[in-house]
Order: structure tokens, then C-alpha cells, then sequence
């Protein structure tokens, strides 16, 4: 246990969280000029810019490639969240390990929660901006719709669970609170006789059934909870996928997975990967169409949800080896530039939402296409967001830090 603690920094899982910040901003501003999801501000409803055939085309491909790899990337990003969650859990016990993910990953999801998001959405009301323009409790003083959350239970509870950003620090505190239960259960002598010592990376004929048998359970689970469906703030079609991938970012950290993985590995399922994205996209072409009902692939008991049930599945599993090992084998390193991004990464993270919309609200007036606009956003929110990150919530972050390392001296 205590050797495992001692493990040297992997500076490629550092670079996947840089990878983890910058496909978040780019997914929401994506989502701001394109539609397709759910965002704070979307043209779609609060602009009439020209939108020719190829950027409907562009955005319409980028929200299919979104949707098969939105489990496989984030599932990925919870692998590695999780792939911590064991050093830090035996260095610090069980108290002090629950403290640190209280204020980590707790502070801010009450943050957004309490003050955040209803600031967030009165403002947007109140400049115009729809959907939130149109919301009956919103067109009275902030002070009245901030009240009117505890009026109802029904208010109360969309209130407390419009979780927006944090929806992915939510569930890891779920996870964690399920990883807190297995190893008080493993204690128990009978369940560690039954915990083998060693354990090798499975083959790939039994990760393809497991993907399989996992796409099958993804597509009941999105029969009642479509992946529009977002209940309690928490995306339920998704769960089954995240939390196996958390489940392997422990079981890859105590196996040593990572250092055993080979370029064979990559080879077979990045063929993998993309034959079934190829013909998930041939399918969708030829016996589908583009301007078909793209309802019929997120949920409920049609073959069209099946299918995509399938290939989120089996790319989420690829990902694991060829994405994991990529890194592990080329970007095991970092330069200043790359060590300052992953120290902001979490605060790019948090922050993004208070430059990406004031950066859309201020060219919403320019009349050019969505594509340009994207192009222009994109990279602005992302160097913005890093700048504020390091230069502002970084150093107060640290001098916090030294502050709380004099008292303990003086104590």
C-alpha cells in the first residue's frame, strides 16, 4: 500500500487533464454556435446568422462525433480521476481524504449551485437572452426569483440539482462514496482472500464482449433516460460507461496497467474504433440521411439507439488503450508552458463559463457565419481562460497555501 503511494508523478496524465480543459471549452462554445446539446447561450435560439450547407454539414458531423465520444473521452477523464483516488485515499485516510474532496470538488459545485448559476441565468434574462427570457420567475427582481427557488418543492429541487459544469464533480463524489464503501468492505478478511494479487491486462477478444455486453446494458438504461434526458442534473444514460471507466482507473492504478500496455494494444483497438465509427457513419449516410430524426439514436426502444449504445461502448474501451498509452508513450513530459496549463487546467475548467459567454454575447451582432465565429471564440476562451487561471486563481491559490503552511509552523 505505502510503496504504491510513492508511485513517481505521471506527467502524461497531467497533459490528458490540459487535453480534459480545452475539449470542455471547445464542446461548449461548439454547442453556442452549433445547438445540439446544452449550453448557457445558443445562437440557434438569439441570433439569424447566415449558416450555409457546409456549416451545417461541419456542425452536424462534429455533433455526431461528439455524441460517440463523449462517453469514451470523459469516461476516459474519469478513468484518470479515478487512477488517484487510491494514492490519495491510503497517504491520507479516510477523514482527511473525504476533507480534501469536500473543498475540491464540493466547494465549487455549491458554489455554482447557491450563487452561480441563478446569477448566471437572471442575467441572461434580463439582457433578453432566451430561453431565460421567457421563464415566468425570472421577470420580476433577482431577490424575488432567487426566493421563489424555496416557494416549492418542485422549485426547490431543480434549484439544488442544476448542477450545469459540476455535473462531473458530482459524480465523482458519487464514485468516490462507492470507493469508500469497497475498501471499508475490504477489510473484511474473507472478501481480500477472494482480491487476486496479480492481474494481467485481459485479452481483446473479452474487452470487445465486455464493450458489447455493456453497449446492450447502455441501451436499456436509455430507454426510460435518453441521452437528452437529464435527470437530477445527472446524465443516467451515460452512468453505466463512467463508472466502469472509474472502476478501471482503480484497477489499472493497483495492477500497474498503464506500464504494461503495449503498441499492440493501440494497433488493434484503434482499427477497432474506427471500423465501428465507420460504419456507424455509413449506416447513418445510406439507410438514415441527414436530415432524418437524430431523436431515434439517443434513446428508447428503437434499433438506431442500439446501435449507437454499441459504438459509445466500444470506443470508450479503445480509448483506454489507445489514448492512455499515446500519452503514456509520447507525452510522459512537460515543458514550462505544459506544466503551467495543467496547474490551471481545474480553474480553466470552473471559470470557462464567465468567458465564453460575455466572448459570444460580444460578437453576437456581427453578422458572419457560426463557423467564423466559432473559430474566433474558441481560442480566445481557451488563451483568456488559461491567463486568468494561472496569473489570478493560481497565485492566490498559493499564497493561500503558504499562508496555511506558517500557521502550522507557528502552531
Amino acid at each position: 500500500m505505502n510503496s504504491e503511494s510513492k508511485r513517481p508523478r505521471l506527467l502524461f496524465l497531467d497533459n490528458i487533464k490540459i487535453l480534459f480543459a480545452i475539449l470542455v471549452i471547445f464542446t461548449h462554445v461548439r454547442v453556442t454556435y452549433g445547438g445540439e446539446g446544452w449550453w448557457y447561450y445558443m445562437i440557434t435560439d438569439n441570433e439569424s446568422n447566415p449558416a450555409d450547407t457546409f456549416t451545417e454539414i461541419f456542425f452536424s458531423m462534429i455533433a455526431g462525433f461528439g455524441g460517440i465520444f463523449q462517453a469514451s473521452l470523459l469516461g476516459l477523464f474519469f478513468l484518470m480521476g479515478s487512477y488517484f483516488t487510491p494514492g490519495s485515499y491510503d497517504r491520507k485516510g479516510v477523514s482527511s481524504f473525504w476533507k480534501d474532496r469536500s473543498i475540491r470538488l464540493g466547494i465549487p459545485v455549491l458554489l455554482y449551485v447557491v450563487l452561480v448559476n441563478p446569477v448566471i441565468f437572471y442575467l441572461l434574462a434580463a439582457r433578453g437572452i432566451k430561453p431565460w427570457d421567457t421563464y415566468p420567475r425570472m421577470q420580476g427582481s433577482f431577490i424575488d426569483y432567487y426566493l421563489s427557488n424555496f416557494q416549492s418543492l418542485e422549485n426547490f429541487v431543480d434549484y439544488i440539482t442544476e448542477f450545469t459544469i459540476t455535473w462531473f464533480l458530482v459524480v465523482l463524489l458519487i464514485f468516490s462514496v462507492i470507493y469508500t464503501i469497497w475498501r471499508q468492505l475490504t477489510r473484511i478478511n474473507s472478501i481480500q482472500q477472494i482480491i487476486p494479487e496479480e492481474l494481467h491486462i485481459p485479452k481483446y477478444i473479452y474487452l470487445f464482449l465486455l464493450a458489447i455486453g455493456l453497449g446492450f446494458l447502455s441501451f436499456l438504461v436509455r430507454i426510460p433516460f435518453p441521452l437528452n434526458d437529464v435527470q437530477l442534473g445527472l446524465p443516467f444514460a451515460y452512468m453505466i460507461q463512467y463508472f466502469i471507466m472509474f472502476s478501471v482507473g482503480i484497477i489499472a492504478y493497483r495492477y500497474g496497467w498503464f506500464e504494461k500496455m503495449t503498441r499492440h494494444h493501440v494497433k488493434i483497438w484503434t482499427i477497432t474504433i474506427f471500423v465501428a465509427v465507420m460504419l456507424f457513419f455509413t449506416y447513418f449516410f445510406v439507410f438514415v440521411g441527414i436530415d432524418s430524426d437524430y431523436s431515434v439514436f439517443l434513446g428508447g426502444l428503437h434499433i438506431n439507439a442500439l446501435i449507437l449504445a454499441l459504438v459509445d461502448n466500444i470506443a470508450s474501451m479503445g480509448m483506454i488503450f489507445v489514448l492512455i498509452k499515446i500519452f503514456y508513450a509520447k507525452f510522459n513530459k512537460q515543458g514550462k508552458l505544459l506544466q503551467n496549463l495543467a496547474d490551471s487546467s481545474f480553474y480553466m475548467y470552473l471559470i470557462h463559463p464567465f468567458v465564453v459567454i460575455p466572448l459570444s454575447l460580444g460578437i453576437k451582432f456581427i453578422s458572419i457565419s457560426p463557423l467564423i465565429k466559432l473559430a474566433i471564440v474558441f481560442p480566445l476562451s481557451v488563451i483568456i481562460c488559461y491567463l486568468l487561471s494561472h496569473y489570478v486563481l493560481e497565485k492566490i491559490h498559493f499564497k493561500k497555501r503558504i499562508s496555511v503552511q506558517k500557521n502550522s509552523m507557528n502552531m
